[in-house]
């Protein structure tokens, strides 16, 4: 995860006319309000302020790039064979820690498991996390294996998830 960063533009204005500024100033995000983000992102904490219920994490085989979105994910796997995309709850069910690591906020996802039946999962070279079961959501972020991989029949894959703004 990139590092939170916020820039404001001040002005102070006196009759019509600006008397001092300060522009492109970075936001000093506060233990507070890390949590508050991770609380509110991943655990449901706000959902006035979010409107999708829950998280799916998935798997896919080839590039992924800043720009791509979730409908043009390269070669996710057919729902079969044990595949399908798995719910990660905005709650502390999806969410179940959230914690201090390292001086900074962290939310940790639940274990998330894959288990290929009746056939083989793959290959796969990488896994996201978006927010629809479907290609209608947005795509928040992917991970890169490095090498391809296939779940072959009776073989689980698990993963857990580990947020941090820092």
């Amino acid at each position: 995860m990139n590092t939170y960063e916020c820039r404001w533009d001040i002005r102070q204005w006196r009759k019509g006319r600006i008397i001092w500024e300060l522009l492109n100033k970075k936001n000093l995000l506060v233990d507070e309000g890390e949590r508050m983000i991770l609380d509110i992102v991943f655990r449901n904490g706000g959902a006035a302020y979010f409107p999708a219920t829950d998280f799916y994490a998935g798997f896919y085989n080839g590039n992924v790039a800043e720009t791509t979105v979730l409908a043009s994910l390269p070669n996710e796997p057919s729902v079969a064979n044990g595949y399908s995309r798995q719910v990660v709850e905005r709650s502390s069910v999806g969410w179940p820690t959230i914690e201090k690591h390292d001086g900074d906020w962290r939310v940790v996802s639940k274990t998330l498991t894959w288990t290929a039946t009746g056939g083989n999962i793959g290959p796969i070279n990488g896994s996201f996390l978006g927010t629809s079961n479907d290609d209608t959501g947005t795509l928040i972020g992917s991970l890169t294996f490095g090498v391809e991989r296939t779940i072959i029949a009776g073989d689980s894959f698990t993963a857990a998830l580990k947020t941090k703004l820092k």
